[in-house]
Formats: structure tokens, C-alpha cells, sequence
């Protein structure tokens, strides 16, 4: 397929803001520093679209039946996934990096954690947006099913009025704190159909983005945009949370084109080598930093968190090694 450089660029730069993220939670942060850390957390709304994009440009260049597509899936995010999992639980045998449960390791592998709120965070938190991808695999052929019907704005209307919706839907039911209900694909379907439709055009050479786009402009969007998602965030509590989304994806993601424009050299050379890394370092980076938090608990909460982020990325190539030559052998 096709390689976009913004595109990996933008894979780095989420998952590099996402791991900030989490790990920055182990610091004890006062204000605002705090908050200025949360909003590494919506980079995971540049994944989604991304995921719409990737999904949808590799359909349009060489479509799957259900069945050979769902089988890819279960191959690339699936299994690694899995694999993460159950060394999660093993190492939870000797040190309390999780709590060990079958009903929760069940859960994981044959995927009902993703309805009960009680272990759709056990081994690992971010582990819900698995889920919600692994449901937007499973309705993916009836996305495009309805994207065929549909031109990309029109789409786009019906996606955003669905993912609106399932939002006011979550907020009328209070179920706007359970991770279950806010964070089921529903919620996120216009931003992976925004992510389809760019790779609509994207196969048509049309272009994506206007060349020629102020720096300037890019920024002030970026932050107004920021603002806006902090104020609903701070102010309207967790429905607030849930209305945000296009704030915080308009935001993160003009900050990162604004980044990708400066041409730093060695900075977009780093995030493009681990936007290449994004899936396994997005499973490891909990249990890498929990781990070291147990093994290394006499450390300044700093030095264990920057020990982490120094072994991530290695953690992420070894295991990336190891799925690969695991995949190569099974097909022996």
C-alpha cells in the first residue's frame, strides 16, 4: 500500500502523546500541569481516524470478503494483543502489576469484557480502545456497505448524526462514566468515517490538505479548539466529556500538522520510526511502566517514569520481532 508521510508522521505523534499521557498520571502532577497532560489523551482520536483511513484505503486497493478481512484483523491486532494479555497475567503471578482473575482473562480473550464495566479495564486500561476497534472490525463491512450508497458528505452527515445520537442516548441513560457505554463505536463512527472518506480521496489523488496553509492559522485553530474542549471538559463535567470529541480531535490534530510543518528533521525522523511501532508499543506501555514501578519502587516516581519511556521502544521492536517470526513460523 501506498506509504503517506504525514500519515505515519501522525501515528507517531498520537501514540507519543498517548503514552505521555498515561505515564505523566504516575508523576502526581499539580496544576496545570495536570491538565495540560490530559490533552495528550485525545490523541487517540487521530488513531481512530486513521484506522477509518487505513482500513477503508487498503479495501478500496484490494477488497476482502468478511471473512479473509475479519481473519487479517484477528492476525495483526488480535492476537498481539492477546499475547500481551496473558503475559500480563503471567507476570501478575509474581509482582501485583494487575489483579488476576479467569473471569477477567476470559473476558480479553473471548472479548464480553467489552460489555461488562467491571474488567473492561483489567490488565490494563487503555486496553478499551481494543475493544472498540475490534466492534468497529466486526461492522466494518456494513460501514462501507452504507459508504457505497453515499457520497463522502453525505456519509459524513449520516455518521455524525449517528455518533450524536449514541451521545445523547449515553447521557439521557448516566451512563456517561462506563466505559462500556462512552466508549462504544458509536460514539467514535464519524471520526473513523471521517478517516474513510479522506482515503476516498486520497486513492482519487485528490488532494487532502491545501498546500499553502499558515502556520499561523494551523496554531490559533489548534489552540481555540483546545480551549473549547477544556472548557466542556472542566465545566460540563462528563457529559461534557462526551460532546467533546471534535474539539479535541480538531485540536490534536492541527497541533500535529503544525509540528509535521516545522521540518524538524530529528524530531519527525523519531516519530516516524514510532509511528511504525504505534500497536505494540500502545499494548506494552502499561505493563512496562507498572512493571518497573513494582521492581523499582525505591526510585523518584520521575526516574521510573523516564526509565519507562527510555524502554519502551525497544520492548515495542523485540516484541514486534517476536509476533512477526511467531506468524512466519505458523504459516510453516
Amino acid at each position: 500500500m501506498k506509504r503517506f508521510e504525514l500519515i505515519d508522521f501522525l501515528k507517531g505523534y498520537s501514540i507519543s502523546a498517548t503514552v505521555l499521557f498515561h505515564y505523566s498520571k504516575h508523576l502526581q502532577l499539580s496544576n496545570p500541569f495536570e491538565k495540560v497532560m490530559f490533552f495528550g489523551g485525545t490523541g487517540v482520536h487521530i488513531f481512530i481516524v486513521l484506522s477509518g483511513f487505513g482500513l477503508y484505503y487498503s479495501e478500496i486497493k484490494r477488497p476482502l470478503t468478511y471473512k479473509r478481512f475479519i481473519k487479517k484483523r484477528i492476525s495483526k491486532i488480535y492476537l498481539p494483543y492477546i499475547f500481551v494479555i496473558l503475559l500480563s497475567a503471567f507476570i501478575s503471578l509474581f509482582i501485583p502489576a494487575f489483579q488476576n482473575s479467569l473471569y477477567a482473562l476470559g473476558g480479553h480473550v473471548f472479548l464480553y469484557k467489552m460489555f461488562d464495566e467491571s474488567i473492561i479495564g483489567s490488565y490494563g486500561y487503555p486496553t478499551w480502545f481494543i475493544s472498540m476497534m475490534l466492534q468497529f472490525y466486526f461492522a466494518f463491512h456494513i460501514i462501507i456497505w452504507f459508504k457505497s450508497k453515499l457520497r463522502n458528505k453525505p456519509f459524513l452527515v449520516l455518521s455524525i448524526l449517528i455518533s450524536l445520537s449514541w451521545t445523547i442516548f449515553v447521557v439521557l441513560m448516566h451512563k456517561e462514566t462506563e466505559r462500556i457505554w462512552n466508549s462504544f463505536f458509536l460514539q467514535y463512527l464519524w471520526e473513523f468515517s471521517l478517516g474513510m472518506a479522506i482515503a476516498d480521496k486520497a486513492s482519487k489523488d485528490e488532494k487532502i490538505i491545501t498546500k499553502g496553509v499558515k502556520q499561523s492559522l494551523l496554531l490559533t485553530i489548534g489552540i481555540a479548539s483546545a480551549v473549547l474542549c477544556g472548557v466542556l471538559t472542566l465545566k460540563a463535567g462528563e457529559p461534557g466529556k462526551m460532546f467533546n470529541d471534535f474539539f479535541a480531535l480538531t485540536a490534536t490534530a492541527f497541533f500535529a500538522v503544525f509540528v509535521f510543518n516545522l521540518k524538524i528533521k530529528p524530531l519527525n525522523k523519531i516519530l516516524l520510526f514510532v509511528g511504525k511501532l504505534s500497536t505494540p508499543i500502545y499494548l506494552l506501555h502499561i505493563l512496562v511502566i507498572l512493571v518497573i514501578t513494582n521492581l523499582c519502587s525505591n526510585l523518584d516516581p520521575i526516574y521510573r517514569v523516564l526509565l519507562a519511556v527510555i524502554s519502551i521502544v525497544p520492548i515495542a521492536i523485540v516484541y514486534q520481532k517476536m509476533i512477526k517470526a511467531y506468524f512466519k513460523f505458523s504459516k510453516l
